[in-house]
């Protein structure tokens, strides 16, 4: 059960990498210096890594040994 579990949320982590590395090089290659998103982009980093750092830890709090008794 963890092994299946690990494998998605894996995957769930690596899509949303993905996702939040496409969107801040769009935002860096494409939008004007004086577009307000630039500002946005340290916030975003900071808060994304947050809440990862919480998914994990509380994806490794999880029972796995007990869930399916």
């Amino acid at each position: 059960m963890f092994s299946l579990a690990l494998i998605l949320f894996s995957i769930f982590i690596a899509g949303y990498g993905a996702f939040a590395a496409a969107l801040i090089y769009h935002i860096r290659a494409y939008a004007v210096p004086e577009d307000p998103l630039h500002t946005f982009v340290v916030p975003f980093i900071a808060l994304s890594v947050i809440l990862i750092i919480l998914s994990l830890y509380f994806f490794l709090r999880v029972p796995w040994n007990n869930l399916l008794s």
